[in-house]
């Protein structure tokens, strides 16, 4: 994320909870409110964050993956770069060490099963061949057999970090390719089988079509925990605010001071306030807003009323 922007969402709106007929016109705009479930009703599925940088998912989508996670999901993270640019004054290295070492907090503090490094150059990833990104991810999704995905949005607005939508592209594609037969064949050879992704959250930091609005009321204290396990990246965050500001000779009290205490209060302000206001657009406390894919139903009633018995 560039240091790191957190525009608004400009359109509330998409077409139909289905999301499958998303282009029809005229359709009336509808969002969809998903809320807590008592229980484990995802008991069984599997779930893939796949972002960039590791301070993605927690940032845009931490409440919804805490919600999931605790409704019985199994998760796992996979980071496509290496984030060897996201640190406050320390080497490359220095960074790559630091940001693992965040990662490993990150899972931990989710209840994650296990995470997933592909390692590409930190903004670098436009040079990336976006077939090879696509057939590493087709392999996770048969080896994992991952029924949803977390992501960025492959059709988001404006977005200007190539490594954003470089692996929302890839993510998108290997989806539904993950289910053929015909591609990438040499992997049945080792056990695996197709496997199409049934479900997406899709999040953006620009304009994108909105068909799903989680509420994360609930579970905000465990989104606020995964943000703050993303340490060097947040005192990142905090150290060029500061630094900005005292250009213009000016000095956040709050931002000073104390390592820690600090990054609290800048979550507070940059993202708790931001979820806050998103919330408010839906009668919710706080809310997170994606744009939804859902399984296909196109042949649910025909199936219903036609399918026998083996």
């Amino acid at each position: 994320m560039q240091r790191r922007g957190f525009i608004e969402t400009a359109i509330a709106a998409a077409l139909a909870t289905d999301s499958r007929a998303q282009s029809v016109i005229g359709a009336e705009p509808q969002v969809a409110i998903e809320r807590s479930n008592s229980g484990s009703p995802h008991r069984g599925k599997v779930l893939a964050l796949i972002t960039p940088h590791l301070d993605d998912g927690p940032i845009f989508a931490g409440g919804t993956l805490a919600k999931l996670l605790s409704e019985g999901y199994t998760g796992f993270f996979i980071r496509t770069s290496n984030d060897e640019k996201d640190s406050y004054r320390l080497t490359l290295g220095e960074t790559v060490l630091a940001n693992q070492r965040d990662t490993a907090a990150f899972v931990k503090t989710a209840g994650m099963k296990k995470w997933f490094d592909l390692s590409y150059r930190n903004h670098r990833m436009d040079n990336v061949s976006r077939t090879d990104l696509r057939g590493r991810l087709i392999f996770l999704f048969r080896l994992l057999k991952v029924d949803t995905v977390m992501s960025y949005d492959p059709w988001g607005h404006y977005e200007e970090n190539p490594d954003h939508y470089v692996t929302a592209q890839a993510v998108e594609a290997a989806c539904w390719m993950s289910g053929g037969n015909l591609d990438l064949p040499e992997h049945f050879e080792a056990g695996l089988k197709p496997h199409s992704v049934s479900e997406k959250y899709y999040f953006a930091r620009g304009p994108q079509l909105v068909n799903r609005v989680v509420d994360i009321g609930p579970v905000l204290p465990q989104k606020v925990a995964l943000i703050r396990s993303c340490r060097t990246m947040i005192t990142h965050m905090v150290k060029d605010v500061n630094d900005t500001l005292a250009e213009r000779k000016l000095r956040l009290p709050a931002f000073t001071g104390n390592e820690e205490t600090a990054a609290e209060e800048f979550i507070k302000a940059a993202f708790v306030a931001r979820d806050h206001k998103t919330g408010g657009k839906y009668g919710l406390d706080y809310a997170e807003e994606f744009h939804y894919i859902g399984p296909d139903q196109s042949l649910d009633d025909y199936i219903s009323h036609n399918a026998v018995k083996l």
